[in-house]
């Protein structure tokens, strides 16, 4: 294949295995190739049924090819720290083992338009907080202006510095003030209306739209300054035939999501459910069940409007993160507990049942995330899904048995 003659940047952020869209984002990235870079600023992962029912797997595919580089993000961690083509194209500066050797690559070096490209990547703590403590075990974040102050000493030859950002528009505005040497900073992470070019030092900050509608790209004058835009995708591309394999796959996970689970009962039909509402009956249905108090964060949904059948692409909207259920020790102190729990707004409002919660310790059914990140001792899987209560409350029968409410997560 000719070596490709780069003259910019195209770069995504935030798409959230959002792969209904995905025939025209393959169709322009494929085109975007020709001539420009494609890097992404994390969260390519979790957020649509397609993740939840394919596990990564085509997501994984589209990044190793027809990205070049892309920034680690918090949602789907492990893709990045485990699958051994994604780790390759994976650059971060201040992620480190606590030898403090590096993760990933520090750096990317390319040539764009005659000048001599370094890219990296670096995420903000209230993102790597945000990754399970077991999907990094034995990592740590190093400040992101002194990793990249630390990298441009290493690399004194680089014209023009790139800087993938996991960590919030806002967060990069300070950044790139802080770091004098960036030229230029794709932004991801935030979920903001704010998409720039903004400058900041010498820098210009630019965010592209987010879940797989558009993209931000640069362009590199002749003179070393850049050009910075953001863009919604064009319609109507065609996806190139060596292609063909990724959009079925996708169109099988497709006809998986809109298969109906059943007729939606009162009061959630034809509404957007109220998330605590939902979760507290949710939790009063498995203390019946399971003769357990229960704790769930409203954190675990997000609003999705419903018609009057569920669907599997329905069930998975409102539980996008694929929360498993567990029974594990309760704290000897509920109320000292909650209030740790809700004070830094880590969780969100909890969901419980009963309304007050017993005294003196025992057992607790709650979600993996709350427990493994809030709660001490042994913890016992139910091999129960989140998904799998909610859809019981919304849609309680007919039903055949327990296996039709597993998520049925298969390689597509």
């Amino acid at each position: 294949m000719a070596t490709r003659q780069l003259t910019g940047i195209t770069a995504t952020t935030d798409v959230h295995s959002s792969l209904q869209r995905a025939p025209a984002l393959l169709a322009h990235l494929h085109q975007a190739r020709e001539r420009h870079l494609v890097v992404d600023s994390g969260d390519w992962f979790e957020g649509t049924g397609y993740h939840q029912l394919g596990g990564g797997a085509v997501e994984r595919q589209i990044l190793t090819r027809l990205y070049d580089v892309v920034a680690p993000g918090n949602h789907g961690f492990a893709n990045y720290l485990h699958d051994e083509a994604l780790h390759a194209i994976t650059v971060s500066a201040n992620i480190t083992r606590s030898d403090g050797s590096p993760v990933f690559a520090a750096v990317h070096r390319t040539t764009i338009s005659g000048r001599r490209v370094a890219v990296t990547g670096v995420m903000g703590e209230a993102a790597f907080d945000a990754v399970r403590t077991v999907q990094r075990p034995g990592l740590q974040l190093a400040d992101p202006a002194r990793a990249l102050h630390r990298l441009a000493a290493e690399h004194p030859d680089v014209d023009e510095w790139v800087l993938l950002s996991h960590a919030g528009f806002t967060h990069d505005l300070a950044l790139a003030d802080a770091v004098p040497h960036l030229d230029l900073v794709f932004a991801g992470h935030c979920h903001s209306d704010h998409h720039g070019p903004a400058p900041a030092g010498r820098a210009m900050v630019v965010k592209g739209y987010e879940r797989a509608c558009g993209y931000a790209r640069a362009d590199l004058r002749p003179d070393g300054s850049w050009s910075a835009s953001h863009h919604l995708l064009p319609q109507g591309g065609a996806v190139p035939a060596e292609l063909a394999d990724i959009t079925g796959r996708i169109d099988r996970l497709t006809a998986r999501l809109t298969e109906p689970l059943g007729a939606i009962t009162a009061p959630w039909a034809n509404t957007v459910p109220d998330r605590h509402l939902l979760l507290t009956e949710v939790a009063r249905h498995l203390h019946h069940q399971h003769g357990l108090p229960v704790v769930l964060s409203d954190s675990g949904l997000r609003p999705a409007r419903l018609a009057a059948t569920l669907s599997r692409a329905d069930l998975f909207a409102l539980e996008p993160f694929a929360n498993q259920l567990v029974v594990a020790d309760a704290p000897d102190d509920w109320t000292r507990w909650l209030d740790e729990v809700t004070a830094p707004h880590l969780a969100g409002p909890l969901a419980t049942w009963p309304p007050t919660l017993p005294a003196g310790g025992g057992r607790v059914l709650t979600s993996d995330y709350l427990a493994e990140t809030f709660l001490a001792g042994e913890r016992r899987p139910t091999g129960l899904m989140a998904a799998d209560a909610v859809r019981t409350v919304l849609a309680p029968a007919p039903r055949t048995g327990t296996s039709a409410l597993r998520l049925d997560r298969t390689t597509p």
